[in-house]
């Protein structure tokens, strides 16, 4: 009872001086307030508590309304309080939430019905508009065609064509303006138009909206107070991490925000709770899945009966079919996964629970809520990784440890350096004390290139083929300071034994050639300098074979 304890200073107090009849049970209406939620990755607990004053005997509570997507097989009622008092028995209901007030909806309408007389008063106008900006073209036309004819007799003056062209001009300006003016008078319109349908339309919706009901019956043997608690799992809700990373100006650590992206659509907003996000999944179970025996049996074809003897042949069933059924019945019902949902002590030792420090409002729109769980300062190490054969791009790379107290968890990672967004990436899980990466975008203050310097092919040397190619690659690093540049470039994989590929003298040694071919340099690079890579990939085959893929 101690860890429900704090709940109870959240709880709404009610005040009832109850005087029973002889024979009757009290009825109290309840309608507790949410006072705290634990969001699972596809569904979230909710807690509701209230306070009432009994004095002895037995009493109803009626506790709504409650969401109609909670679990029925979820809903627990605790107590605790200076009553002395036991919960004798409970019982779910339906329920319909009360109706939108007549009075308001008609005001709805009627406020709709003359906005779209307004709308229609506007498209007359727009309509008169059309009409007059066609009156002016249609003098435009005419007026062009007397202009031509009166030019060729030196007619009109310069002035009567100032006056035929400002008449039309205006007319024409004065014309678009107001159309303008009026077509943004009805997307205000429309707009409230919207707002009030989507009220009305809320308002029916609410009319028919299911809701359950929580009778409890309660026997009270010393008047005081009494603290209920209703609890029960919701669909329609879930949370998924998300990151921010900053880099730091001296790149010798990293701001790790780490926030958690709830989202619900329950039909009931979550106002000033107290939020919980766990990483425990309900839905999969509490219990490993069993092997059944697995059987083997030689085949034997399914006797064929007469045709009027199939019908009262009794059905054939192998006995694979039997296995299924078996399998089907002795695996246990999956409604009874969510049971675990109330074993406390083992979601503590197989998840993880994040405890968010302030109350949050979290509303029923389906959309993301983000909320910080945590912010954390990793140490860092950084270098350059760049990959010439496909990029001529300088990559930072951060080497970063993550010394929270809890693992990572999978999710999206926004990067930034400095106040400089970078882009979006993927983070994976990664344990508590385990190094793992993360690029913080490229540096235009490290220039890489990569050139082919020669292409050459020996055919028919000691029945063989052979083809070299050679390559420069050249890093200048443009900062104030030196920087170490890791650089990767590949040597091609036979795919034949017959084929025979090797690495030509380079001009620095790799640090590392990998299994897959891939070429590791590791290049200390001074300020304002220039460094240079040559190598060389020899290829030997058959003269008689042809390869692909060079």
């Amino acid at each position: 009872m101690g860890s429900y304890l704090k709940f109870s200073v959240l709880a709404v107090t009610i005040l009832f001086p109850l005087l029973a009849t002889a024979g009757e049970i009290p009825r109290i209406p309840f309608s507790p307030r949410i006072t705290s939620v634990t969001v699972y990755p596809d569904r979230a607990m909710t807690r509701r508590t209230a306070t009432v004053e009994l004095k002895q005997g037995n009493y109803l509570i009626g506790i709504s309304p409650l969401p109609a997507l909670m679990h029925d097989d979820t809903i627990r009622v605790d107590g605790c309080g200076s009553a002395v008092a036991t919960i004798t028995g409970m019982e779910i209901k339906r329920s319909f939430l009360d109706q939108t007030p007549e009075k308001r909806a008609r005001e709805l309408e009627e406020e709709i019905k003359k906005l779209q007389r307004v709308l229609a008063g506007l498209d007359a106008r727009k309509g008169g508009l059309a009409a007059q900006k066609g009156f002016i073209d249609s003098i435009k036309l005419a007026w062009g065609e007397r202009i031509s004819k009166e030019l060729a007799v030196g007619k009109p003056t310069t002035a009567d064509l100032d006056e035929a062209l400002n008449f039309i001009g205006n007319g024409i300006t004065a014309a678009e303006e107001k159309s303008l003016d009026l077509e943004m008078e009805k997307a205000k319109v429309k707009e409230k138009i919207d707002a009030l349908t989507s009220e009305l339309e809320a308002g029916r919706g609410t009319a028919r909206k299911e809701a359950k009901v929580v009778e409890v019956t309660v026997e009270v043997a010393k008047a005081g107070s009494l603290t209920l608690e209703l609890s029960g799992v919701v669909s329609h809700a879930g949370w998924e991490p998300a990151y921010d990373a900053r880099l730091a100006g001296d790149a010798k650590s990293v701001e790790f925000t780490f926030k958690g992206q709830v989202r619900q659509q329950t039909g009931e907003d979550w106002n000033n709770v107290d939020l919980y996000l766990s990483t425990a999944r309900p839905a999969i179970g509490g219990n490993p899945p069993s092997l059944y025996p697995w059987r083997l049996s030689f085949y034997r074809p399914m006797p064929v009966y007469p045709a009027a003897a199939a019908m009262a042949a009794p059905a054939y069933r192998s006995k694979a079919q039997v296995l299924k059924e078996e399998r089907f019945d002795e695996a246990p019902e999956a409604e009874e996964q969510a049971q675990h949902l109330t074993a406390d002590v083992g979601q503590e030792q197989t998840s993880l629970l994040f405890h968010i420090r302030r109350p949050v409002d979290i509303p029923s729109d389906g959309t993301s809520h983000g909320t910080t769980v945590a912010i954390e300062k990793l140490p860092v190490q950084v270098d350059y990784l760049a990959i010439p054969k496909l990029s001529p791009y300088a990559y930072l790379r951060s080497q970063i440890i993550n010394g929270a107290a809890y693992p990572l968890l999978p999710g999206k990672v926004n990067i930034f350096t400095g106040g400089n967004f970078i882009g979006s990436g993927h983070l994976r899980k990664v344990a508590a004390g385990e190094k793992f990466e993360l690029f913080f975008g490229v540096d235009d203050q490290v220039s890489i290139k990569r050139e082919e310097l020669k292409r050459h092919k020996e055919a028919g040397l000691f029945g063989k083929n052979r083809q070299t190619y050679g390559y420069k690659i050249e890093v200048t690093n443009y900062r104030r300071e030196a920087t170490t540049i890791v650089i990767n470039d590949q040597l091609p994989l036979p795919g034949d034994e017959e084929i025979k590929v090797t690495l030509g003298e380079p001009s620095i040694k790799p640090e590392e050639i990998k299994t897959d071919g891939t070429l590791v340099w590791k290049l200390p690079v001074d300020p304002g300098t220039k460094r240079e890579i040559s190598f060389s990939i020899q290829v030997e085959y058959p003269k008689d074979r042809e390869v692909s893929g060079l």
